[in-house]
């Protein structure tokens, strides 16, 4: 009997991978990590570094979030500069739809990718997505 794999996101790149079982880490990341430190077995490895890993990465995920209700006009400059983090992870953020600017914050919007409407999160603009 097969068990039925399923996709998921890797909690450490963001790529998807099949998932089998153990932590959500895909293969190329368990590797990438082990080679970091070689001298811990590879199961308490990706456990324990992925562990760590999304417990700051939730932590630093929620002061930036608090950060932006607190300042609704910050710019993804300011809020880099103020909650040490990288641009590249607030578009990551931003783009999974996990955070999304204020009204006031225009000079932080983004770009629909099919149409060029401007949009507060997200990838595309709901009338792209159809839901209008």
């Amino acid at each position: 009997m097969n068990c039925p794999m399923e996709l998921k996101v890797c909690k450490n790149c963001r790529r998807l991978f099949q998932y089998i079982y153990g932590p959500e880490i895909c293969p190329d990341c368990v590797k990438a990590l082990s080679k970091e430190k070689p001298e811990e077995a590879e199961q308490d490895l990706t456990n324990a570094v992925v562990t760590r890993d999304i417990n700051n990465e939730k932590e630093l995920f929620e002061r930036v979030k608090e950060y932006i209700i607190a300042h609704p006009k910050a710019t993804i400059s300011d809020i880099s500069g103020a909650m040490d983090v990288t641009p590249k992870q607030l578009f990551e953020w931003i783009r999974e739809e996990r955070l999304e600017f204020s009204e006031d914050s225009k000079d932080a919007w983004f770009e629909c990718e099919k149409c060029g409407t401007k949009i507060k999160s997200g990838r595309l603009c709901s009338r792209c997505k159809g839901l209008r």
